[in-house]
């Protein structure tokens, strides 16, 4: 009975863990910290793009939404935002109306505390994310021997340290960013499908087609895979969720937006771009001199994005209990996507610390690696023009397939060839 009332010792500690973290971004972190005099940069980082769209939403200026000069002035205004700061930075109106909706209950707060209410909430996210990859661990536990049960069970009751030290999702965190509650969505998506609920699972991951640049491979997969209830969950999801927005945003919204997203392809062109936090493919091309760019694209570029495909959709039957499947699908939406920086890299969390688990050496030594890369990659870009993340990523796809397609050649290779009859 006391078990029952009282939480144990390490759920108490992994809570006041997580506590010390928020404070310590609230308190210390420079994007957090709100002052009286000019901003060297926003308060909140990059939720100001979102605060500020989703509050000229509530306020009637939706026809202005995708208006650059609106939406700059918009953020430089201290009446609205609450403080200035200096205008050599921006942020631009990229997400599509259905984000900015589902961002608009911030709005209703003044900028100083929906950026509070935020980063509870990312800290929210990360907390809840860590359960349940250890659910997702220990689901597969149960179907092992009794001492391999218990020896997953006891590894998976850490697998938290490895993801609040994990530099992507301290660094999503420090910027504002979204990734970690797309990192909650993926672990819930995964969560019901080893519970063989896929409608339900596919609703949550509709979730994320406020974040196209995220959502496109996985849908495809289990349509691939003939997981039609997933696929049907995630229409409705999608369908709701963009069909209650275009009931509140004019039809000139839309056409603004449209010229945004036309502009994708050019985005590495764009005023604000890291070409040093980029961890695409395309990422690759524009490491490159200017001269070399468009023959990247074409010859490499585009060969290693459909030899990604082939990885992914090969596998007819999509195993959920696998971390290196995981890994390989997330990896890929990751490389093939056509704008992730390194706080995206946040969703690969579930794989690398669920691999851990189950193959102990594998895991420590691909979150080692991505780590690391995440830590070097502006340093290893300046100084030898060298994208270090994507080619970890890369290198990490293709030794998933070796890895998959080495143990059948063996089989094969293992099989007698039959006796010739007697002519």
């Amino acid at each position: 009975m006391r078990s029952m009332i009282f939480p144990k010792p390490a759920l108490w500690l992994q809570a006041l863990v997580f506590v010390s973290i928020a404070c310590t971004f609230l308190f210390f972190s420079p994007n957090y910290e709100w002052q009286a005099e000019e901003y060297d940069a926003a308060y909140g980082a990059d939720f100001m793009q979102e605060w500020v769209g989703a509050r000229m939403l509530l306020t009637g200026h939706v026809a202005e939404l995708y208006d650059v000069d609106t939406f700059r002035a918009w953020q430089y205004d201290p009446e609205i935002v609450g403080f200035a700061w200096k205008t050599d930075q921006f942020f631009p109106p990229v997400y599509p109306p259905s984000h900015y909706v589902l961002f608009s209950p911030f709005a209703c707060l003044s900028f100083r505390w929906a950026v509070v209410l935020w980063l509870l909430i990312l800290i929210g996210a990360a907390f809840l994310s860590s359960k349940l990859i250890a659910d997702i661990s220990n689901h597969v536990s149960s179907k092992l021997d009794v001492i391999t049960a218990d020896a997953t069970r006891a590894k998976s009751k850490y697998l938290w340290i490895g993801l609040i030290l994990f530099p992507s999702l301290l660094f999503s965190i420090s910027l504002g960013q979204k990734s970690v509650g797309w990192l909650l969505l993926v672990c819930m998506t995964w969560r019901l499908l080893q519970c063989h609920r896929d409608y339900a699972a596919g609703m949550v991951f509709g979730i994320l087609s406020i974040k196209p640049t995220l959502f496109f491979l996985m849908p495809l997969v289990m349509l691939r895979n003939g997981r039609w209830r997933f696929f049907a969950g995630a229409s409705v999801s999608v369908c709701i969720i963009w069909g209650a927005t275009a009931c509140i945003v004019p039809i000139e919204t839309w056409m603004a937006f449209a010229n945004v997203l036309g502009t994708a392809g050019s985005y590495a062109e764009n005023v604000g771009y890291r070409l040093d936090w980029s961890c695409n493919l395309m990422t690759m091309a524009y490491s490159l001199p200017v001269e070399l760019t468009q023959w990247c694209k074409w010859a490499i570029c585009i060969p290693l994005s459909i030899y990604l495909l082939y990885c992914v959709f090969e596998d007819r039957h999509y195993a959920v209990e696998s971390p290196e499947k995981a890994l390989m699908l997330l990896g890929s939406t990751i490389l093939i996507s056509p704008h992730t920086y390194h706080y995206d890299l946040c969703v690969l969390l579930l794989p690398i610390l669920w691999l851990a688990v189950t193959d102990t050496k594998r895991g420590i030594a691909t979150y080692a690696l991505v780590a690391i890369g995440v830590t070097v990659a502006s340093d290893t870009q300046v100084y030898f023009h060298i994208p270090i993340v994507p080619i970890l990523l890369v290198g990490m796809v293709c030794e998933l397939r070796l890895r998959g397609v080495l143990p059948s050649i063996e089989r094969v290779a293992a099989v007698p060839a039959p006796k010739r009859l007697p002519a």
